[in-house]
């Protein structure tokens, strides 16, 4: 029996083993989630819901014009302010800024109403102290079976995300 004692782990060798153990799957996981993760399409639209949501009322409770910019050709959106002092149009917020497409999303059109769709370019849309200016849907695919609208609505000033399938359409935030 005093054999088996020493050739025993002590607590401390215990602890280190795990907590090195412990580190590599928070560093590892999050990695892997992301590379595996089927709901990547869905996210960004999330994401871009929140954003919009967050850019008409700060453009309402700033009393500014901002201008939310989305290029196809180069795959990403961003957001411009209109105000003195800042010819540029940046916008100094760490939540409105510069996002590219993911690589696996195509963003199929962009409706501006009333007015065209448009599926390659530049498309603006602003949002003024009073709401948005416009209504608009953004057609995010990710294959055939996974298509989202954004839908902003300027008479109610609300941004919702459309599920489209093959037999419906769901709202779902």
């Amino acid at each position: 029996m005093k054999h088996f004692l020493l050739k025993a782990f002590t607590l401390i060798e215990l602890l280190v083993v795990l907590s090195i153990l412990s580190i590599l799957f928070f560093i590892i996981t999050p990695r892997f989630v992301s590379s595996v993760n089927p709901e990547k399409t869905k996210n960004f639209t999330l994401r871009l819901q929140n954003s919009l949501i967050y850019l008409s009322d700060k453009s309402v409770l700033e009393k500014k014009i901002y201008l939310f910019t989305m290029d196809l050709d180069e795959r990403q959106y961003y957001f411009t302010v209109s105000e003195e002092g800042n010819p540029e149009g940046n916008v100094r917020d760490r939540y409105l800024v510069p996002v590219s497409f993911p690589a696996h999303l195509v963003v199929k059109s962009v409706k501006v109403i009333p007015g065209d769709e448009v599926i390659s370019g530049k498309v603006t849309i602003p949002f003024t102290p009073i709401g948005m200016l416009f209504s608009f849907e953004i057609t995010v695919e990710e294959k055939e079976d996974k298509v989202f609208v954004i839908s902003g609505n300027n008479l109610s000033n609300s941004i919702n995300i459309i599920r489209v399938t093959q037999d419906k359409a769901e709202i779902l935030y």
